[in-house]
């Protein structure tokens, strides 16, 4: 019988499908070949099976002992052969696990993030309309009072508040959530505050995960005569 599937997965994962003798990747061209010959007594296990590609394959078999020339490929050389091309795949793939395990966790802007352009919420739905589906928050005020930080810092809070929670799913607490924020956004028009968003899709890369994109929903609340705001006439 010639060696079972199962065995010739196994051999072939853990040469990494590249030929244990001449280290060439081989893809689909390769045989697993019986280190000690079935005619000698030979089984069909994983001990007695080695990879090699198609060349490699045939240099090894084709040795006649009856007109000897060159030195043939001894049991002994072929199972050495083997199980060091082994132990350098295994290594090798631990490294690039390791490498992988201990990439840092890094934040990437989109392009051309300085550009996005913020606008103003006039009412609370404008910023749910953000603030859905964001998974962060950056924000930049201009308080220049201890009252001011106060009136500022509450917001803001309302809205980290707002998205570490699942409520905004139910039609009801969206509702209430957004006429809560239309009163502080009232609030903040009486203390000469107008409040302008966006949302930047960051990407996250590193760890031991693939890149995944993270929404921020950005928020930028300044005076009503800031020289930042860019009126568009309608």
């Amino acid at each position: 019988m010639p060696f079972s599937e199962d065995i010739k997965i196994k051999a072939l994962v853990s040469c990494g499908r590249k030929c244990c003798i001449c280290h060439k990747f081989c893809g689909n061209n390769m045989e697993i070949h019986h280190i000690k010959a079935k005619a000698d007594g030979g089984d069909d296990s994983f001990g007695n099976a080695i990879p090699l590609c198609f060349d490699c394959h045939a240099e090894v078999r084709q040795y006649d002992p009856r007109h000897p020339k060159g030195i043939k490929f001894s049991e002994k050389e072929l199972i050495l052969h083997r199980d060091n091309w082994y132990k350098k795949i295994k290594q090798e793939n631990q490294q690039d696990n390791d490498k992988v395990s201990k990439e840092p966790v890094k934040m990437h802007h989109e392009q051309n993030y300085q550009h996005i352009m913020l606008h103003k919420a006039n009412t609370g739905n404008d910023i749910l309309f953000y603030l859905e589906g964001a998974l962060g928050i950056v924000h930049d005020e201009q308080a220049e009072t201890l009252e001011e930080a106060k009136l500022l810092g509450e917001f803001v809070q309302y809205l980290f508040d707002t998205i570490d929670m699942d409520f905004l799913i139910e039609p009801y607490d969206r509702v209430m959530t957004a006429y809560n924020l239309s009163e502080n956004l009232k609030e903040l028009d009486d203390a000469g505050f107008w409040v302008f968003v966006g949302k930047e899709n960051r990407k996250v890369t590193g760890g031991v995960g693939s890149p995944e994109m993270f929404p921020v929903l950005i928020v930028r609340i300044v005076r009503k005569n800031s020289n930042e705001i860019i009126k568009h006439e309608l």
